[in-house]
């Protein structure tokens, strides 16, 4: 599969009904489509600092995996972002060991990202993946966007469709109920 660069574009402040942020990944060159990746607090408040070089009076846990990779001779050549599934995206880290050896380890995509801003590794996501969800409907001034359903978890469906009851948008309450719906049925283990 084709893998597409991306680099860190923007954080939006807090979501509104959540304590969540809209990170949002863009393609380096090319059609310069973007990603939006839903992250909690603590993930922005790591990604943040890592796109500052702030360096902490001691070892954060990103920056201690560093260092214990390089006493080890190990080091990280890409982070692919392979899968999206209700909210949540899945990456693959390649590690080189100090034998020559590859190894591919999975890593949550917030811990991919600052260690590939920390590390200075590239980012990649696989082209269809980002075809299928990058942002659609960006306004002029690019403050507002359209995310697909995939890339929103439960709790943030379930406001939404909350939202969209009180605003009287019933179709749009419907769809995300259904979306619900499916997804507790496929946690369930009924198909």
């Amino acid at each position: 599969m084709k893998e597409i660069e991306l680099k860190v574009l923007d954080m939006s402040s807090v979501l509104k009904p959540s304590d969540s942020f809209a990170l949002v990944l863009e393609e380096v060159g090319g059609r310069e489509r973007k990603l939006a990746l839903i992250i909690g607090a603590m993930e922005a408040q790591g990604i943040r600092m890592a796109k500052m070089h702030y360096k902490p009076p001691r070892p954060f846990t990103h920056e201690l995996m560093l260092s214990i990779m390089q006493a080890g001779r190990i080091w990280l050549e890409k982070g692919v972002i392979y899968e999206v599934k209700d909210g949540i995206y899945y990456t693959y880290l390649y590690v080189r060991r100090f034998d020559g050896e590859l190894e591919i380890v999975d890593a949550r995509t917030s811990d991919a990202i600052v260690l590939s801003l920390r590390a200075g590794f590239p980012l990649y996501v696989y082209e269809d993946l980002l075809e299928r969800e990058q942002l659609r409907n960006i306004s002029s001034n690019g403050l507002k966007y359209t995310v697909t359903i995939n890339s929103v978890d439960m709790e943030m469906l379930k406001k939404a469709m909350e939202e969209a009851v009180a605003s009287e948008d019933y179709e749009r309450a419907s769809l995300l109920r259904d979306e619900i719906r499916r997804r507790e049925q496929e946690e369930k283990g009924e198909h």
